[in-house]
């Protein structure tokens, strides 16, 4: 799975709660994750991506998007961390 693939669908399994959106790479998530959502969704980076995560150093255009975001977890992630998160073992 690439990293949009692993938010989107954390993002629709944990934080929707049974709302029927139709998510896609650019829908604005300001609209829809809440900010105890954007600390939930950080926990979930951390333990996914393997990375510590300085909530100060979150800014609100971080979590614009699903593109965006993984566009952060790329940037902030290890090396190789966020390429290699959601894949099994051969």
């Amino acid at each position: 799975m690439t990293v949009e693939e692993l938010v989107k669908q954390h993002i629709e399994t944990e934080l929707l709660w049974e709302r029927k959106i139709d998510l896609e790479l650019d829908t604005n998530l300001t609209q829809i994750v809440d900010s105890a959502g954007i600390l939930s969704l950080a926990m979930w980076m951390e333990n996914t991506f393997e990375f510590s995560i300085e909530i100060d150093k979150l800014a609100a255009d971080d979590f614009a998007s699903i593109r965006r975001l993984a566009a952060w977890i790329r940037s902030n992630a290890p090396e190789g961390h966020a390429d290699r998160a959601g894949r099994t073992a051969p």
